[in-house]
């Protein structure tokens, strides 16, 4: 099924969840890049759209691109959930087409506030152009902080990923945000995101390195509707300009 077609299905899903009841429901995202503590509970299906549009060069229009995600999570246990990712980009020379599917798993320990940090763990394989080929393939995994001060949060993101090959070396980055809240509505977050180089050229602000500070804005619109945006900033020549990023997140 095309990005065109999944489109009008959770537009109608979204209809539905705002007709429904506030019944009680899950802690929603409140970052855009880092991966959040928090998982659906048991039996919980949760919903998100992103849509990303890149500006390599802002000078230069020829390299500007678009990567549009839709994800299907579902919560096994109350600490337990899988996750599925359809992905589409979009540039001028090839136009609109599917870029990779995904497969996530997040397993969160104890609930929040029981340790002196709230730890999680994330796994993700990505398939890119839904190849058969294997050595396309990627596997990553992140280790997940996360520690919540009066009405602050705080969390970091610790990642590895690497290409299912022999020959392939481990790259690393991270990231580190905290958020904090308006009002019961919106919450106001910042994020800093930097790569870190691989296990042959590693190191922390080298010159190399994409350097990303990020911005954002969380608005719930309703118990199981949120919204968040904001921009990426780029603050390196390895990184784009400026990404432009909105997700949608609804729980049903």
């Amino acid at each position: 099924m095309s990005a065109r077609g999944l489109f009008p299905i959770v537009s109608a899903v979204v209809g539905l969840i705002l007709l429904t009841g506030d019944s009680a429901f899950a802690h929603l995202r409140d970052y855009l890049v880092s991966q959040p503590y928090y998982t659906a509970r048991k039996g919980e299906w949760e919903v998100e759209l992103w849509n990303d549009f890149n500006m390599r060069d802002a000078d230069d229009d020829g390299t500007y691109n678009s990567r549009h995600q839709v994800e299907l999570e579902y919560g096994v246990t109350d600490h337990w959930q899988l996750a599925y990712y359809e992905v589409y980009k979009w540039d001028r020379t090839n136009d609109f087409e599917r870029d990779m599917f995904k497969i996530e798993t997040k397993y969160r320990f104890f609930e929040s506030g029981e340790l002196p940090v709230d730890i999680a763990l994330y796994g993700e394989y990505k398939n890119p152009n839904g190849r058969q080929d294997r050595r396309g393939d990627e596997v990553e995994g992140k280790l997940i902080l996360s520690k919540d001060i009066g009405s602050w949060n705080f969390v970091s993101n610790l990642i590895a990923e690497r290409e299912i090959s022999a020959h392939d070396f481990w790259k690393f980055e991270y990231t580190v945000g905290g958020s904090y809240p308006l009002n019961s509505r919106v919450r106001l977050g910042v994020e800093l995101k930097e790569s870190l180089g691989d296990t042959d050229a590693f190191g922390i602000r080298r010159k190399d390195h994409k350097v990303q500070l990020v911005p954002g804005i969380c608005v719930t619109l309703h118990p199981h509707l949120r919204l968040l945006f904001g921009p990426a900033i780029g603050l390196t020549k390895a990184a784009d300009d400026l990404q432009l990023r909105s997700i949608m997140e609804v729980e049903f």
